[in-house]
């Protein structure tokens, strides 16, 4: 069922944020944006001819405000690297359509492999990697509607196939983040139990 993985995710967010995190501006924010995610994914939105969910527009506004945020000397960097990933996750999704044959495991997984090594690839810094991922997937997915356009006019940007591969994808990232977190933690605590036995 597609956006079961989108709600999993930003419900997740929504429960770490609200529950877990301390009382700050940030954990607002957060909390806020999971909710607005969540509630404007299946609300259509029509501007013109272009034809999106209104949970794209909230995802692509949010993440133009965090790059402009950023400092200006990254945001050069950054503004590269989301159209390094754009065309990647549109060439994903147009060799995916035009050849099949190639995708033998499951596309979104697939497309969200994909995502997670480009923008590593880019980034070091977890939150670069995350920004990067989302401004440059709005980014691809609008270069993937203008690509078929002709073939399916009445494409919608920012479907739940969309959302679905880029909450895999920010999972991974955020599992991979955790996992060396808590090494750099475990490597921490080793000195200190070897200076207390000698």
């Amino acid at each position: 069922m597609e956006g079961t993985y989108f709600y999993l995710f930003f419900w997740f967010i929504w429960i770490v944020a609200t529950f877990l995190m301390k009382k700050t501006g940030e954990r607002t924010r957060l909390a806020a944006f999971a909710l607005v995610m969540i509630s404007s994914a299946s609300l259509t939105v029509e501007i013109g001819v272009v034809r999106a969910t209104l949970a794209f527009f909230v995802l692509f506004l949010c993440s133009c405000y965090a790059a402009i945020e950023r400092r200006p000397c990254r945001l050069p960097f950054l503004a590269l690297s989301a159209s390094g990933l754009a065309f990647a996750y549109a060439a994903f999704r147009l060799l995916a359509l035009f050849d099949p044959v190639w995708i033998w495991l499951d596309g979104q997984w697939m497309l969200a492999w994909w995502l997670v090594i480009v923008s590593s690839l880019f980034h070091r810094r977890f939150a670069a990697r995350l920004l990067c991922l989302a401004f440059g997937g709005c980014q691809g997915e609008a270069v993937y509607a203008m690509a078929i356009h002709r073939m399916a006019p009445d494409y919608v940007l920012g479907s739940f196939s969309f959302f679905d591969a880029a909450a895999i994808s920010a999972s991974c990232l955020l599992i991979w983040e955790m996992i060396r977190f808590l090494s750099l933690q475990l490597e921490e605590k080793r000195p200190v139990r070897r200076a207390r036995q000698s």
